[in-house]
């Protein structure tokens, strides 16, 4: 019983440490996202990672246990939200997802998130890439 539950803490602990399927998704649109940014192209920044940093942000608030459905749709959300194209496509995305986030108003609230964590990681990347005076 006791080797049962150290291999299944085990197998806990890597999974948790590895990005999911869904992260990766997530980090391929912003990175394809970015690739024609033009303050990231100015400033020599790398798309890949400011789309790090915005999963990262994102992460901290995700459901926390692995394989967790709602963490799977958290991202999958976040996806959507971070490829939409038009007002139109916003509004479908939020009611699919309105469910996780507690009702509409707070699914826009998260769509408005990608906004923040954007550009909060592109202002920290340019201060750490613009040399100090």
């Amino acid at each position: 019983m006791k080797k049962i539950m150290i291999v299944l803490v085990a197998v806990l602990l890597l999974s948790a440490c590895g990005n999911s399927k869904e992260q990766q998704d997530l980090k391929q649109v912003l990175t394809e996202k970015f690739k024609d940014d033009s303050d990231l192209k100015d400033y020599k920044l790398k798309p890949e990672d400011i789309a790090d940093c915005v999963v990262a942000n994102i992460s901290e608030e995700a459901p926390p246990v692995p394989g967790d459905p709602k963490r799977v749709r958290y991202f999958e959300a976040f996806t959507k939200f971070a490829s939409v194209k038009s007002p139109a496509d916003l509004e479908k995305a939020v009611k699919d997802y309105q469910d996780i986030f507690g009702g509409t108003k707070e699914t826009y609230a998260a769509a408005n998130n990608v906004t923040d964590y954007i550009m909060s990681c592109m202002g920290l990347a340019i201060e750490k890439a613009t040399p100090a005076e």
